[in-house]
């Protein structure tokens, strides 16, 4: 699991100057409940990333009054920004996805006493707070000296899971993932049947269509998703989270693994896409 540094006093344009030297790397607003601040400012011990990964937290203080403007309670949200490799960017939010959070676009734009140019922030909430059109704050976001927490990737397990998916669950949603490996085993011979002498017999009379709801025979329970299916649904959801389109989705190293695994097993995978592609 990751490893939290904090810094004292640090800002994301600061702290990661040069990093994105090795991947590229992307920014994102948090919008959660200040009663789970302190669970957020731990949310890099709970995942396995593989960059390390700066937040910062804000509190309104001189633009409280234009938060207020806009419907948000300032007291009762915690404001987060975050600087994650993108290839982490679904680990770092998927636990939080599990509960319901989700994504969105907003404008951080300044509050009556400051001045910096309108800015564009992919956002992810909690499912209790409503997301505004925009957030006027005292300064950019990127600039911002604050505690900055640094999450360093933690020790990579030599039993580790081939799954990033199942890894992640386990760690972080507590639902354990199987992957399922079947195995061709020979069928048991058949016995032949014996024949029976085949009687000609009157036709039954049809019976009557049932016209009445009751009367109706009960509709089939759809048949449940296997454990390689959710897989595929998870790590495709996590992508499409962390920004990635769905026409690239299939090309990404992610998908691959899951879906060869998949398509070994026997799983629809591309049937599968497509009605997830319609979904969304």
């Amino acid at each position: 699991m990751g490893e939290v540094e904090i810094v004292e006093s640090g800002s994301l344009d600061g702290l990661t100057t040069g990093w994105n030297e090795y991947g590229p790397r992307t920014r994102i607003m948090m919008l959660g409940a200040r009663a789970d601040r302190h669970t957020l400012r731990n949310h890099g011990r709970t995942v396995a990333i593989e960059e390390s990964a700066v937040s910062v937290f804000h509190r309104p203080r001189s633009e409280r009054s234009d938060i207020e403007a806009i419907g948000l309670n300032h007291a009762l949200a915690s404001f987060q920004f975050v600087d994650v490799a993108m290839a982490d960017l679904g680990r770092w939010m998927q636990p939080l996805i599990g509960q319901g959070w989700t994504r969105g676009d907003v404008q951080i734009v300044p509050a009556s006493d400051a001045s910096f140019d309108d800015e564009t922030w992919t956002c992810f909430h909690h499912p209790a707070i409503e997301l505004p059109d925009t957030i006027p704050l005292s300064e950019s976001p990127a600039s911002m000296e604050r505690k900055a927490f640094v999450t360093h990737p933690g020790p990579i397990l030599e039993d580790a899971s081939d799954s990033v998916m199942e890894d992640l669950a386990a760690s972080m949603m507590g639902q354990i993932t199987q992957s399922v490996e079947e195995e061709d085993v020979p069928a048991e011979e058949e016995q032949p049947e014996p024949v029976e002498e085949v009687v000609d017999e009157p036709e039954p009379a049809p019976e009557p269509i049932p016209m009445m709801e009751e009367d109706l025979p009960p509709v089939s329970e759809p048949k449940p998703e296997s454990p390689l299916e959710s897989e595929l649904r998870q790590i495709i959801s996590l992508l499409v989270a962390g920004g990635q389109e769905m026409g690239d989705i299939m090309e990404h190293p992610q998908f691959i693994e899951v879906s060869e695994r998949a398509a070994a097993a026997g799983v629809d995978v591309w049937g599968m896409f497509v009605r997830l592609s319609e979904e969304s």
